[in-house]
């Protein structure tokens, strides 16, 4: 078990993911500045119900899911609005045992790493989902993060898909917590064919 920071988000991002973040509370200024000094990481985790910024001192923390993604920060820089931005990437995947607040209202978890997903290669049957997943990283804003993947690794694919594909949140952390890149695959073809139907 392993005692981690949480910063719950609207979002799902997965091992090999990368994601822009503007800090800007202190309990999570306080947060990123330790985990620069001691060279650790915090945890993503979904947001399910109520809101990841707090309005008022007395405001009810999240309702967050219980598998998340630790992750590292791979850059920082002062934004021009004055604000700390971070890239942080995604490392492994971990599920909460135990959950609870700091006195700053910095959420904590004891934490146990899932064991990372063994690497397969794409079926060829699903290799036009390669096809998609490289004209969505040629977007300017996926390239602006330095996003990688490797075309032929499921692992990679469904990865990349989930985070980057025009889906409900629920559906990302479900893939999120699939523990079988062919089967992540195969639920991520369905939601593709249902997505060009309703756009033609």
């Amino acid at each position: 078990m392993t005692e981690i920071p949480l910063f719950p988000m609207p979002l799902v991002i997965f091992p090999g993911g990368r994601l822009p973040l503007q800090i800007f509370e202190t309990r999570y200024l306080d947060m990123v500045k330790y985990c620069l000094r001691s060279n650790t990481g915090f945890g993503i985790v979904m947001i399910t119900e109520g809101s990841q910024i707090l309005n008022n001192p007395d405001e009810q923390l999240p309702t967050i899911k219980h598998c998340g993604t630790y992750c590292t920060i791979a850059d920082f820089d002062e934004l021009a609005n004055g604000m700390l931005g971070i890239t942080v990437e995604g490392q492994k995947k971990f599920v909460i045992r135990d959950e609870w607040e700091q006195p700053d209202r910095l959420m904590m978890g004891n934490v146990e790493f899932l064991a990372d997903e063994e690497d397969v290669e794409m079926p060829v049957a699903q290799e036009h989902l390669s096809g998609l997943l490289e004209s969505l990283m040629s977007h300017e804003a996926v390239q602006r993060i330095g996003l990688s993947c490797d075309l032929n690794q499921a692992v990679e694919v469904g990865a990349r898909l989930t985070e980057l594909l025009p889906c409900p949140n629920d559906f990302k952390q479900r893939m999120l917590e699939v523990k079988d890149p062919l089967v992540r695959l195969e639920e991520i073809e369905k939601l593709v064919d249902q997505i060009q139907k309703e756009q033609s």
